[in-house]
């Protein structure tokens, strides 16, 4: 079996699928790696390294040709013009439902396409559980969370260290993460190290525990309901969203830094700060919305990869696609939920097994034999279908 790594084409992505270093494993598990030329190029990773690994670098087209397994970062987007073949196998960050009806020609066309970022919370609880290896939406997130609380701080007007002198020391900057999933824990961790006073707002039970571990103080607002499981945040958003919504604006005032990471798969992040609440905030004031895309936002005013100014001086940041501002880390990240896949689908044996049967494999499976199996995507297809009528 062939894996072919692509050279990624959307605009300002700078990650990689496979980076050198586990060329070798991929390659101990049976498979032979090509690669594109370039492909590793945006992430400091030159060709010179992949073939030094044991890589073949082919070009685009005779990649495409060759290789059994496709392996991206984003969805690739190949033109009408290319056609896959039955049964070859497309992994990446998919975002399905942002493509509903590129998925549905991928089905057409006979294309397995598994989405690592599709690996449910349950299943990725922890390192002992059987999808945290594979779990790239995650990687990925902590990755962006350490790098909206730089670019958090590379706006505020003021050192998140406390300074000052014996006789004088200055107040500690005070930071508020929205959100205590991957991306919230790495940015409450990162903030701690530079030397903040850290404070999380969170209603799941285990994430409250990881964020008093990691040394922040849990924020509670008084309109809320109490502590919940997992499966009880897109209902709690759903329901209680006024509610958070209200009790986040009245305290935002007392912070300089705000971080908001909540979201839930499938779904548009729910509005948590309202433009007036933000406004009101202390000039030089910083609000970083992780979630800002193509979904929506938690900022009311946030919009992906835009950075503004609200009321008297307060810096709204709509983050959009940090872990790309982080390229080598985030693809080394990336490359090791990748491998980690292959090993669990050859199972080392040098040959794939696609099992829908399979719990975790299930849940990442998008197409697979002509159809479109991520139940989300095809809802929107057919959706967009009944409102269109049929011929």
């Amino acid at each position: 079996m062939t894996v072919g790594v692509l050279r990624e084409t959307a605009l300002g992505e700078r990650r990689v699928a496979l980076v050198p270093e586990l060329v070798r494993a991929v390659g101990a598990l049976g498979l032979t790696v090509l690669v594109e030329p370039g492909a590793g190029t945006r992430a400091w990773f030159p060709d010179e390294a992949y073939a030094a690994a044991g890589a073949g670098l082919v070009p685009h087209a005779e990649l495409l040709h060759r290789a059994d397994v496709l392996l991206g970062v984003q969805a690739p987007h190949l033109g009408l013009a290319h056609r896959f073949r039955p049964g070859q196998l497309l992994v990446g960050l998919l975002q399905p439902t942002l493509i509903p009806f590129l998925v549905c020609q991928w089905a057409d066309q006979g294309l397995t396409a598994i989405g690592l970022d599709l690996v449910p919370p349950e299943l990725s609880a922890d390192s002992a559980s059987a999808g945290w290896p594979m779990d790239a939406r995650a990687s990925q997130a902590r990755v962006a969370g350490y790098r909206a609380v730089l670019a958090g701080a590379g706006r505020l007007s003021r050192c998140l260290q406390p300074w000052g002198s014996a006789d004088s020391v200055f107040e500690p900057v005070r930071v508020l993460v929205v959100g205590a999933g991957p991306a919230g824990l790495q940015a409450i961790d990162a903030a701690r190290r530079l030397g903040a006073t850290v404070h999380a707002h969170e209603l799941r039970r285990q994430q409250r525990a990881e964020v008093v571990a990691l040394g922040a103080a849990l924020l509670d607002l008084p309109y809320l309901p109490p502590v919940i499981d997992d499966a009880g945040l897109a209902r709690a958003l759903d329901t209680e969203q006024d509610e958070l919504r209200r009790g986040l604006g009245e305290v935002l005032p007392r912070f300089d830094l705000v971080l908001t990471t909540v979201e839930a798969a499938d779904r548009r992040p729910p509005m948590l700060l309202a433009t007036e609440a933000v406004g009101a905030m202390r000039p030089g004031s910083v609000v970083v919305d992780l979630t800002a895309g193509p979904l929506g936002c938690n900022v009311e005013c946030a919009e992906a990869d835009t950075t503004t100014l609200v009321g008297d001086g307060v810096t709204v940041i709509g983050a959009g696609n940090l872990p790309a501002q982080v390229p080598t880390t985030a693809s080394i990240a990336y490359a090791h939920n990748v491998t980690a896949l292959l090993r669990h689908l050859t199972r080392g044996g040098g040959s794939l097994t696609i099992d829908p049967t399979d719990p975790l494999l299930a849940a990442l499976l998008v197409t697979h034999r002509g159809s479109v199996l991520h139940r989300a995507t095809w809802q929107l297809v057919l959706d967009a279908t009944a409102a269109a009528g049929t011929p």
